[in-house]
């Protein structure tokens, strides 16, 4: 298939950048070879040309950078572009005439400088015309004007002399696409090699002051997890995948309708901070699934992980780990036996979440250090007889007895 005959809804969902990989070596033969040849020609010097980047439209390497350009029409509404960058224009001028400028300005060249490098660019343009379509050969009515970018970094035997982009429209080129040999080794040659992968168990939500208080043999309860299903991490992608339990994880184990929680105490009517909730993720560490494996969880078939089950887990906040521990089963979740507490990363964790939450508005009080202390609003004296009554009936002042920990 050419790109001229692509349909114009076809055009819209960018085809063009899906064959970009398949075409970089016909830009690479008939573009390059044509450009390094004039270039010499031009300058009459040996300079090497290599191509760098073949894009649509977005071109990362032009980014922060000033060019000189020179534009050439194709028809009315499409025109092919020559940029030459500051670095490339000081060297090429510099050479040619002779002249060095410590503080050289590309926006300040004389008419010969730019009559010199407009009739190079000119030039360049005629080694590879043949390879673009102009007037009649274009198509009318044109809707599509996205462009493609080729991005030539220049050198000698001493220097980086610049860098040159093309800038061609997409309806005016038909590149050959690269055809692809059939596959010499299958998938089945390679089952058992094994490739390293992270799988997350599942997430919940915990207290702060829970958090605090964990300690070793407490199990987490994963709310959001099922023994049926893990989430395979790999390569910056999240895929949820189907597995085989095992029986043998499963432990029993009593959750109340408050799922262990406790109720409130005084504490936690002085430090509200507490009752926050932060997202506790449990993930296997760095574990080896076999590319069979993997093939299995890409086709959405049940897998069987169990040589992956006596790996360590680790609970995580934001990131950091805070706890390691075993996987169990609880009826139908998952959760972790807690054998390790890093307590230095479960304090930073509690801290780094609490200041998240409050920039991010989550409550309305003030951070730890801002709080008014407990004793300066319950130790006020009554404004009048009837409310000290009242007081002294409903509530009992050695509930609210704070320890320095906890404030």
């Amino acid at each position: 298939m050419r790109l001229g005959d692509f349909t114009e809804e076809e055009q819209e969902i960018s085809v063009f950048s899906q064959q970009l990989p398949l075409t970089f070596n016909w830009f690479d033969t008939n573009f390059s070879r044509q450009i390094s040849a004039g270039s010499k020609e031009f300058w009459d010097e040996e300079m090497d040309c290599r191509l760098v980047a073949l894009n649509e439209n977005v071109n990362v390497l032009a980014a922060a950078d000033e060019y000189f350009v020179t534009q050439i029409r194709l028809n009315r509404e499409l025109s092919v572009f020559l940029r030459l960058s500051k670095q490339m224009v000081q060297n090429l001028l510099e050479g040619c005439l002779g002249m060095s400028r410590k503080a050289f300005n590309i926006e300040k060249l004389t008419e010969l400088e730019a009559t010199i490098l407009t009739e190079f660019n000119n030039y360049l343009y005629s080694k590879f015309s043949d390879l673009i379509l102009k007037g009649s050969e274009l198509p009318k009515n044109n809707t599509n004007y996205n462009e493609c970018n080729l991005t030539y970094f220049f050198e000698d035997e001493f220097q980086s002399l610049g860098k040159l982009i093309i800038t061609i429209p997409i309806v005016a080129i038909r590149p050959e696409p690269m055809q692809l040999t059939e596959e010499k080794f299958s998938i089945d040659n390679f089952t058992f090699y094994k490739a390293d992968v992270n799988i997350e168990v599942g997430r919940t939500r915990i207290r702060l002051s829970d958090l605090k208080q964990m300690e070793v043999d407490d199990v987490v309860l994963l709310e959001r997890s099922h023994i049926d299903e893990m989430i395979l991490l790999f390569d910056g992608q999240k895929k949820k995948f189907r597995i085989a339990p095992n029986p043998a994880l499963i432990i029993d184990f009593n959750i109340n309708e408050n799922n262990g929680g406790t109720s409130m105490s005084s504490s936690d009517l002085y430090v509200m901070w507490d009752n926050i909730q932060v997202e506790l993720g449990a993930e296997f560490e760095k574990v080896k699934l076999s590319l069979g494996e993997l093939k299995q969880i890409s086709e959405g078939l049940v897998v069987d992980i169990g040589s992956v089950y006596n790996n360590k887990i680790d609970l995580k906040v934001e990131d950091k780990i805070i706890a390691s521990g075993e996987l169990v089963i609880i009826n139908d979740r998952y959760g972790v036996r807690i054998n390790e507490i890093f307590t230095e990363e479960k304090n930073n964790a509690s801290e780094n979440a609490q200041i998240a939450d409050y920039q991010n508005g989550a409550v309305q009080t003030a951070p730890p250090a801002q709080q008014t202390q407990p004793q300066e609003i319950y130790n006020e004296e009554p404004q009048n007889q009837e409310d000290s009554e009242f007081k002294e009936e409903d509530f009992d002042y050695s509930d609210f007895d704070v320890d320095e920990e906890d404030l």
